[in-house]
């Protein structure tokens, strides 16, 4: 069953993300203390997903007639539990992550759906769940401005 979930990561200094923003000067990450000022100390924020991400959910909602993703590629944004963030120096940067993994067993729907003419991806999106490998699909949201980074692969490849 494919299942969507959301977090907050630290933002590790070697994330390659966060190298090229500073060589270039910019801030990277949300600091915790501003997320926790701007929620009254709630441990709960939310996290704006792209339309492209929605996309994603949508085509497989539709393709596993899964009811609960439809009504989550409806939202402009999703919950995210900051719990895992309560013993974190206030000062720590962290990002939020919306991910969607599909199971390799749900891959091959896509295969069988194909010949009917639905296109499960936008145009000239990868075609991940061809391969029948299962698949990540995760946005993480970098800054408060909404800049964010769409991640694809195969299920076999990512971490559990």
């Amino acid at each position: 069953m494919a299942t969507f979930r959301t977090f907050a990561e630290v933002l590790t200094p070697d994330d390659p993300f966060l190298k090229r923003r500073q060589e270039k000067g910019f801030p990277a990450g949300f600091v915790l203390a501003d997320v926790l000022r701007q929620t009254g100390g709630a441990y709960q924020t939310t996290a704006p997903m792209s339309g492209t991400f929605r996309a994603c959910i949508r085509a497989v909602a539709r393709l596993t007639s899964d009811d609960e993703l439809h009504c989550i590629a409806d939202l402009p944004e999703a919950p995210v539990s900051l719990e895992n963030c309560r013993q974190l120096d206030p000062q720590t940067h962290i990002v939020m992550v919306c991910r969607l993994d599909v199971s390799p067993a749900e891959t091959p729907r896509w295969r069988r759906i194909q010949p009917t003419g639905i296109s499960p991806w936008p145009r000239g999106a990868p075609r991940i769940l061809d391969m029948c490998q299962g698949a990540r699909i995760e946005e993480r949201v970098i800054l408060p401005d909404g800049c964010r980074l769409l991640r694809m692969g195969p299920a076999a490849k990512l971490p559990a």
